[in-house]
């Protein structure tokens, strides 16, 4: 009797524990949503635009396989969106080096195609290969049976979205016959970012350029003049560069040697490196019929959830605007509009944006939109908005 007592109480505590807790995540939850609300109604009350300007690249980063440009983020209209927008160029077989920023980001496959993949925390390594490739014959028998461990690898081409949260840090490699231009987007008004209105990004490899961090504090300075300075090729190093030799080779169960190739402090190829290899990565190829056959479940779904919350392990993190099928606004005369939203790609939700890609018909003369955001100039109007 007093066991069954006991079990009892116990089980009364642990269901009132976890209504506490819960209770206490939705109202810290519920704060963060609404004091990114209030920053973005402060700032869309103070930026009030009649017409909104196409801009040009402030800053240009060359490194080994590509080249980096950065949007001026001091410009008025990237300050009042509270956004930074940056563009990578991959030259064939060019690996952009993994990072992770303090905010989320959007990136647009704006031409190439290749694989992308992203390392969630917490998160397990769902992927395995066989360990027997073209390269693995080569080498030795011991390394032909170690097994590589990963999180998913997407293939990315033209007029893929994909969504990242803040803290997830993700790389980009180009397998196609053609450049791969990335147009990425970083959210700083996010609420993810607490600290101010600067963006970060911490390599995980490489040894990358100062210019590559935000101008905003410097600007302010008055050091900024929108090019990037000739011969101040000064390095910040990758994250492994804070820390001791000896503690990462305890931490990581390796000797220095191997860890001094990690910290790479005399490497200056920049943050979009050449590979010697074609990169092989543990990725199922897709057939259109399932590109197909997604898409139409889709469709039949409607966007509706079935109670169950998507979780970031198993989200889906890409969407293609590219196909004229998907388009919501469709002019014979003009052109088309489509729009991804968290309806269509549900990771959206979490980072608070949203897209729209519009096509204009050479016919065509212009195009009128509420977006508050700047638009990049470039050959396609690809608008972000904040949900």
């Amino acid at each position: 009797m007093g066991s069954s007592c006991l079990l009892s109480l116990s089980f009364c505590f642990l269901v009132l524990f976890n209504c506490c807790f819960a209770h206490i995540e939705q109202v810290t939850s519920q704060r963060g949503h609404q004091q990114q609300g209030t920053r973005r109604s402060q700032q869309q009350n103070e930026c009030q635009f009649d017409r909104i300007k196409a801009l040009e690249p402030a800053r240009r980063i060359k490194s080994e396989a590509g080249v980096t440009e950065i949007w001026d983020e001091n410009d008025q209209q990237f300050q009042c969106a509270g956004v930074v927008v940056m563009r990578h160029t991959i030259k064939q077989q060019g690996l952009l080096l993994p990072s992770y920023s303090n905010t989320p980001k959007f990136i647009y496959v704006d031409q190439g195609r290749g694989f992308h993949g992203a390392a969630i925390p917490g998160c397990r390594e769902t992927f395995q290969s066989s360990g027997q490739n073209s390269r693995d014959r080569r080498e030795s028998s011991e390394d032909q049976h170690q097994k590589d461990q990963q999180q998913k690898v997407r293939q990315v081409r033209e007029g893929d979205v994909v969504a990242l949260p803040a803290g997830v840090a993700d790389w980009f490699y180009n397998n196609g016959d053609s450049p791969l231009v990335l147009v990425q987007l970083l959210d700083t008004s996010n609420a993810a970012n607490q600290l101010d209105q600067d963006f970060r990004k911490f390599f995980l490899a490489g040894n990358p350029q100062q210019e590559l961090q935000s101008q905003r504090s410097s600007n302010q300075r008055g050091q900024h003049e929108g090019e990037s300075r000739r011969g101040q090729q000064e390095r910040y190093r990758n994250l492994f560069g804070g820390f001791d030799e000896r503690l990462l080779a305890e931490a990581f169960n390796v000797d220095t040697k191997l860890v001094r190739r990690m910290r790479n402090e005399n490497d200056n190829r920049g943050i979009i490196v050449q590979l010697q290899h074609e990169l092989q990565v543990v990725s199922p190829q897709e057939s259109r019929e399932e590109e197909e056959r997604e898409r139409e479940h889709q469709r039949r779904q409607g966007g509706g959830s079935n109670g169950l919350e998507e979780s970031f392990c198993t989200a889906r993190l890409k969407h293609n605007i590219n196909n004229p099928e998907d388009a919501d606004v469709f002019n014979p005369q003009a052109g088309r509009l489509t729009t991804v939203n968290s309806l269509n790609l549900p990771i959206l939700r979490h980072i608070q944006l949203s897209a729209q890609r519009g096509v204009l018909y050479p016919v065509s003369f212009s195009i009128q939109h509420s977006s508050k955001t700047s638009i990049p100039r470039l050959p396609y109007t690809l608008l972000m908005q904040f949900c």
